[in-house]
């Protein structure tokens, strides 16, 4: 189940397309809301720029290989 809506500017890259909604869904257990999508270079993974760094720190737990997406 997803957390509450909220605003999502902040973008993580480093995920396979075949695993992005299992990304989501991890971050969903932990408390934060994300949604899935395409950067200009690839998949991204969206959260609230706030909760970035947390989101981080737990799709790297979680065995991603992951970075903030640089700007388009």
């Amino acid at each position: 189940v997803a957390p509450p809506k909220e605003v999502v500017t902040g973008t993580v890259d480093g995920i396979d397309i075949m695993e992005l909604d299992e990304a989501v869904e991890v971050l969903w257990a932990e408390g934060i809301y994300a949604e899935s999508g395409m950067g200009c270079t690839g998949p991204i993974v969206m959260v609230n720029e706030a909760k970035l760094n947390a989101a981080l720190k737990i799709l790297a737990k979680a065995g991603y290989d992951v970075g903030e997406a640089e700007d388009c």
